[in-house]
């Protein structure tokens, strides 16, 4: 019995191991009978960063989860189509070559200026006359994710990607 009940212990230990390193929430389903003997069945995982909200008048990225009084990263991409000077439609998928840098505030939390205009690289559009586009285009979309330099398990923890309509 002692080791039939090791091995159930070993089994809860890796179970809730496995859902720590996947950052989600586990829960333990205990049995009615065995539910006084159980220890408490619910262990929760501290969610990572996570970007909230983009303001396309003000171009303020807004997000939570960060480390407190860190620094963070921000990426910018574009995905979507755009009309050069001719008939041709030009696939658009740019990021920015450099990551924008901002500081998180006491409690974990971003609200930072972001203009892609200012982070995407320049797409060439029509080269005679020479067009280039700044930003996106009209229907574009617009992807963001951030990280605060944390790792989990050697990887680099980012936060969820927000998208917006150009």
């Amino acid at each position: 019995m002692r080791a039939s009940r090791t091995l159930k212990t070993l089994a809860v230990r890796a179970a809730l191991a496995v859902g720590t390193a996947l950052a989600v929430s586990t829960t333990l389903l205990v049995p009615a009978t065995q539910a006084a003997a159980a220890p408490a069945a619910v262990a929760r995982v501290a969610a990572g960063p996570t970007l909230i909200s983009y303001d396309i008048q003000s171009k303020t990225l807004t997000g939570s989860g960060f480390l407190p009084s860190h620094r963070v990263w921000v990426r910018t991409a574009v995905s979507g189509s755009v009309p050069t000077c001719g008939t041709v439609t030009l696939s658009d998928l740019r990021t920015s070559p450099t990551l924008l840098q901002t500081t998180s505030d006491p409690s974990g939390n971003i609200s930072v200026p972001v203009d892609p205009k200012a982070t995407l690289p320049p797409l060439l559009v029509c080269p005679n006359p020479i067009v280039y586009l700044y930003g996106a285009y009209p229907g574009e979309q617009v992807h963001f994710s951030a990280h605060d330099e944390r790792y989990e398990n050697g990887r680099l923890v980012w936060s969820n990607t927000l998208t917006v309509t150009a």
